[in-house]
């Protein structure tokens, strides 16, 4: 029979191994649950998700309690611990009010898209728009004046 005694011990003993496992499954899962309600996907779906990610993060907080009770407090335990209740939070938010959620990827992902197309230079022939000059033909000085803003090269 298993004793909570000898699972802490477990927990403790194999602590590299768990968290080796439970920290990524965590974070891809909980990613995962919030693609799905971004992308709006079926509501089970969306369910299963959140199931999955909430019981790895709700494994990941209870392997982190075993540390804490017996007295480890480091700054791992904390981080670990913040990795837990973040994901249980973000997984709740999709199981309570997926439709803000949505809205709220939406609009991050939007922002980001439009920083991002700040960031690429534009075209050299929009940046200087001058007409090319006819080569055999006389040509209107006036007509092929640099544009306001841009200033000529000397």
């Amino acid at each position: 029979m298993l004793s909570l005694n000898a699972l802490l011990d477990f927990s403790r003993c194999n602590c590299v191994g768990i968290c080796a496992s439970l920290v990524p499954i965590n974070i891809l899962s909980t990613a995962l649950t919030v693609y799905k309600v971004s992308r709006d996907h079926s509501p089970g779906s969306i369910r299963a998700s959140i199931g999955f990610s909430s019981l790895a993060a709700v494994l990941l907080a209870l392997h982190d309690l075993s540390w804490l009770i017996i007295g480890v407090i480091m700054a791992p335990t904390y981080i670990l611990f913040t990795i837990a209740v973040v994901c249980l939070s973000f997984n709740a938010w999709a199981g309570f009010h997926p439709h803000s959620m949505r809205q709220t990827v939406l609009a991050i992902v939007s922002y980001c898209w439009q920083g991002l197309m700040m960031l690429r230079p534009p075209k050299v022939d929009t940046l200087l728009n001058l007409d090319p000059i006819p080569l055999n033909s006389t040509v209107d000085i006036r007509r092929y004046q640099p544009q306001p803003g841009i200033r000529p090269r000397r």
